[in-house]
């Protein structure tokens, strides 16, 4: 189909633009009132520039800056609120006391009131004037994460283009996906261009429109595999197992006991993952009246099974396998058989006639053989003088392993004269329990199988390409409208996408009438390309089955018919693969367009698709390309645009402006998802309704409880939290810790995902996140924890409602944390203070010093405890301000080793002390110790941080005062029991912040 080209750059047109979009992306400032702004600026020139020029620029001067801080350009008061993020870090520090540091010269009392009551002043000015301004959110990219959930999400496959792609730098709030730090660069517009024909690379046609596989779809291997594996996967989707199917209609006969009196088979079917349709036929083959054949023995083991007992829910499940044994024991007595056939010098080997056997057997695995059962009085069935042509062809389908059995055999007995009843008996039996539903590979040989056996859905020829349908009872008995319109399109599709039967028959023609390959003595012929069409043309094709008729016509009737169904199904196949590519072009574009649209996320204006449409012709006019490949050129492209790629709300400066329905559907998927609007979102904003607080409020709730959410525990919970990188993490010595397998570390980095997933969908209290008696663990994750195990492989998790009783619970036990913020060998109470901190608390802590003494790297070779050593460093007056911050945090961690398991000494072998004394002098002991601080004096700072955490992450930039009522409405809403999640994301998404756009503008010079 596709015809393999050289890359054509065409993709860099928008390569210009790109860069262009990216240089404009530049913060400006929003101007506010001048109310009460002169007052301000003669207390700053009066008190408070003498004061920083007194006891700050000393150490924050131009020179060497302290915590990279350089307050000497704070000279008017305009200067100093420009800079929002760090006067009111001046702030925080002015009132803590924390500044100047300990040994310098301080204020008086009364002056640093003074100071710190301005900047009071200042900050509450600036919060109301501004309050519920949207801010500026700048022009920018996708960052990786959103490139790859959002392909994810066009193409159905998780290809993750972005994987090559470098790290995206967070923005101040310690999120990556704000326009502040994505910025465009002409290296990493390269990736883009090969992340998009990479994609592209996906692409398939369809009989309808076109699909994306989750490989590349370039060869003939690939579109194979492609082809051959999606009807494998769709095969193994389906529940065959007969005890599965007794027991689910055993729990329907006893639903009331169960405690569901009004479920329907249909209820249960969906419940225990069986079909509804076979379901049906299973309980009315089991429940009617059967007088003779196997199904009185099968009836009278269902009726044998017991009834539900309290304490054994799968009390039935032993009868019910039993039941299962039985069919297939009496099965295998009545499989019917089929010797090989030839016709003249056609062998049994040749696909015409090899074809003809397959067929028998398939269209026979809900029927048997008559001939085996056993009439009395009449003679028994005799095979002895069976003659099989060709059954020590090494190359053909081989010996037909026939079916004997026993004289006597009371499964097949019959009283005389009964033959017609019990046929249809056994025929009513056979209907309903096939002799397998479908046989997914095969080898040449049908019942001695060898190497080639387990060639997936063969047609069992020998070195040949060929494959074979065979899974009439699947498609009948199990499958619903819905599921046979998809095996049927699966199967068109070998042909379709994969010209499966074009090759084979091209495969087949090239040895004329010599039959196999083993007839060759010499090279067997070469086909070129442009001899295909050639070969498939009708005129061929009746040529050479003319040919192989004449060759047949010694032989018997069913091998002559054999032959010709063989070459008409061959010739309708090639004639409609043919017919049905062409009539299928136009919804190709189609499907382009609406690919474009999804792309885009808006719909394609008249320029748009005139566009594609003509860059579509020029690629096949000017390059040549053919129908597919055009399609792909085209996908890269739309992948290029900076429609896709950049989320932009142009406005004019100056004005605050409601969003659009369609700019508003992609904020509220990105802020949730990290990836595009889905459909229902789409319609929403087609119909205009979407910025209704009452219809976007159900849309989010409606987002949470959707699989996408899972962005949302990792995107924002694994940036907030620090944890998001934690499966690159390569600090830990795994000599020293060898349970600390690939398998943990991904167990660790899913504990606190599925968590978070856990307060998301169950609308938990924000509370839950410190206080939680609860988390979730996989085999691996318990043993390390010490918990009971769990059945099972590393893919199943639980819910552990009281892992407080193992030390766990909420988000502050989990191993990720207490790991990651370990250096290896020790454990790091600086480290893990910090990220209780700095990211549960919301502390802006200043960086250190360039020049920080080092700790020893292994604990084990310490000659103080931890504890005395980071008292001695605390020593330094420079360090003691903000150690005091955090320190005690990480020495309530100390119970738990390098890794987070729980101990009680040390790698030296010294007990553990886990006792701390928090900031404000308040002692406690361990994790409940932080807990209890925690809720007793810093619950509203947790709060709130956690609030402007997830605001900014909605919002896509850092936050600004202007957000600050809003934070403290949403907090004062859910109460001091922090309840719920859900409220806070109505808020977030029904705010003037998100609702709303602003545009750019500059300070003028008098502002500046």
């Amino acid at each position: 189909m596709g015809s393999q080209t050289d890359p054509i750059k065409l993709t860099a047109r928008w390569a210009g633009f790109l860069l262009a979009l990216a240089a404009t992306a530049v913060p400006g400032v929003v101007r506010g009132q001048e109310d009460g702004r002169a007052d301000l600026e003669g207390q700053f020139t009066k008190t408070v520039r003498p004061f920083l020029e007194t006891y700050c620029i000393g150490c924050h001067g131009q020179q060497r800056p302290a915590a990279q801080m350089d307050l000497s350009a704070f000279t008017t008061m305009a200067a100093l609120i420009q800079d929002e993020r760090r006067w009111i870090r001046m702030l925080q520090r002015l009132e803590a006391e924390e500044m100047p540091p300990k040994g310098a010269r301080h204020p008086p009392p009364q002056e640093r009131r003074v100071v710190v009551d301005w900047f009071h002043a200042v900050r509450e000015r600036e919060k109301r004037r501004n309050a519920g301004d949207p801010g500026v959110v700048l022009a920018r990219r996708l960052s990786n994460a959103e490139y790859d959930y959002t392909i994810r999400d066009l193409t159905g496959v998780d290809i993750l283009p972005a994987r090559e792609f470098p790290v995206d730098p967070a923005n101040t709030a310690g999120f990556d996906n704000s326009g502040e730090t994505l910025m465009m660069s002409p290296t990493l517009l390269n990736k883009y261009l090969a992340a998009a024909r990479d994609v592209a690379d996906h692409m398939y046609l369809r009989e309808n429109g076109f699909g994306f596989a989750q490989h590349p779809m370039l060869v003939e291997t690939d579109r194979d595999k492609f082809a051959v594996h999606q009807i494998i996967d769709f095969y193994h989707a389906q529940n065959i197992d007969y005890a599965d199917y007794f027991q689910t209609a055993w729990r329907f006969r006893h639903r009331v006991q169960l405690g569901q009196p009004t479920a329907t088979l249909a209820d249960l079917a969906h419940q225990y993952r069986v079909s509804a349709k076979y379901l049906e036929t299973v309980w009315s083959t089991l429940e009617s009246a059967e007088e003779v054949g196997p199904l009185v023995k099968l009836q009278s083991m269902w009726r044998a099974l017991p009834g539900p007992q309290a304490d054994q829910p799968n009390v039935a499940r032993a009868g019910c396998e039993e039941m299962r044994s039985y069919i297939a024991r009496v099965r295998k007595k009545v499989e019917p058989r089929f010797i090989n056939i030839t016709a003249g010098p056609i062998g049994a080997a040749w696909q015409p006639l090899l074809i003809w056997k397959n067929t028998q057997y398939a269209t026979h695995r809900r029927k048997f053989d008559p001939r085996q059962l056993q009439v009395e009085g009449e003679p028994p069935f005799n095979q002895r003088d069976v003659v099989e042509p060709e059954w020590d062809n090494p190359f053909g389908p081989g010996k037909t392993i026939l079916v004997e059995n026993a004289a006597g055999d009371p499964d097949l007995f019959v009283p005389a004269g009964q033959r017609a009843r019990y046929e249809a008996a056994w025929g009513r039996f056979c209907s309903v329990f096939p002799d397998m539903f479908y046989r997914e590979s095969r080898g040449r040989n049908y019942f001695q199988t060898g190497e080639d056996e387990g060639r997936y859905l063969s047609a069992g020829f020998h070195n040949v390409m060929g494959y074979f349908r065979d899974d009439k009872p699947l498609y009948e008995l199990l499958l619903d409208k819905t599921q046979q319109a998809t095996l049927d399109r699966m199967w068109r599709e070998m042909d379709f996408v994969a010209s499966i039967n074009i090759r084979t028959y091209v495969e087949f023609a090239k040895l004329g009438t010599r039959g196999t390959r083993d007839d060759f003595k010499d090279d067997e012929p070469q086909v070129q390309e442009i001899e295909v069409k050639e070969i498939i043309s009708e005129a061929k094709i009746r040529k050479l089955e003319a040919d192989y008729l004449e060759m047949a016509k010694s032989g018997g009737a069913v091998a002559i018919q054999a032959i010709k169904d063989f070459f008409d199904e061959a010739n309708k196949s090639i004639r409609w693969v043919d017919q049905a590519r062409r009539e299928a072009e136009l919804s190709h574009l189609e499907s382009m367009f609406d690919f474009a649209a999804r792309a885009y996320r808006r719909p394609l204006s008249p320029a748009d698709r005139a566009d594609l449409l003509s860059f579509y012709s020029e690629v096949r006019q000017r390059y040549g390309l053919d129908h597919e490949a055009a399609i792909r050129e085209a996908i890269a492209l739309v992948l290029t645009s900076p429609k896709f790629l950049y989320r932009v709300d142009l406005v004019e400066a100056r004005r605050i402006q409601p969003l659009s329905d369609l700019d508003l559907a992609s904020r509220l998927s990105y802020f949730l998802w990290s990836s595009m609007p889905d459909e229902e979102l789409f319609q929403h904003a087609a119909a205009g309704d979407l910025h209704e607080p009452a219809v976007i409020k159900v849309q989010a709730r409606r987002m949470l409880q959707d699989p996408r959410i899972r962005a949302l525990a990792v995107e924002f919970g694994g940036n907030w939290l620090n944890f998001r990188d934690f499966e690159q993490i390569g600090t830990v010595d795994r000599e020293r810790f060898p349970s600390f397998s690939d398998e943990l570390k991904e167990a660790m980095f899913e504990e606190p995902v599925r968590f978070l997933l856990d307060v998301f969908r169950h609308n938990r209290p924000i509370l839950d996140f410190l206080y939680a008696p609860d988390t979730f663990v996989n085999p691996i994750l318990a043993r390390h924890y010490g918990m009971p195990p769990i059945g099972g492989d590393e893919s199943v998790w639980v819910h552990v409602p009281d892992a407080g009783s193992y030390g766990r619970g909420g988000l502050l036990p989990m191993a990720v944390f207490l790991t990651k913020n370990a250096p290896g060998l020790r454990t790091s109470p600086v480290k893990r203070g910090y990220w209780v901190a700095k990211n549960v608390l919301g502390e802006q802590i200043p960086p250190p010093p360039p020049v920080v003494p080092e700790l020893p790297a292994d604990e084990a070779k310490m000659d103080l405890p931890l504890r005395q050593m980071i008292e001695q460093h605390r020593a330094n007056p420079s360090c003691a301000a903000c150690h005091a911050r955090f320190d005690s945090f990480g020495l309530a961690f100390e119970g738990f080793d390098p890794v987070g398991r729980s101990r009680t000494h040390d790698l030296g072998g010294r007990t553990v002390d886990d006792r701390a004394s928090f900031p404000g002098g308040i002692e406690g002991e361990g994790v409940q110790g932080i807990r209890q601080y925690i809720r007793g004096h810093r619950q509203d700072d947790f709060m709130r941080s956690f609030i402007g955490k997830l605001l900014a992450f909605a919002l896509g930039r850092s936050l600004t005062l202007s957000d600050d009522l809003l934070i403290q409405e949403i907090d004062s809403q859910l109460g001091d029991g922090g309840c719920c999640f859900a409220t806070v994301i109505e808020r977030i998404v029904t705010s003037r912040q998100f609702l709303n756009k602003q545009g750019r503008e500059q300070l003028t010079a008098n502002e500046r």
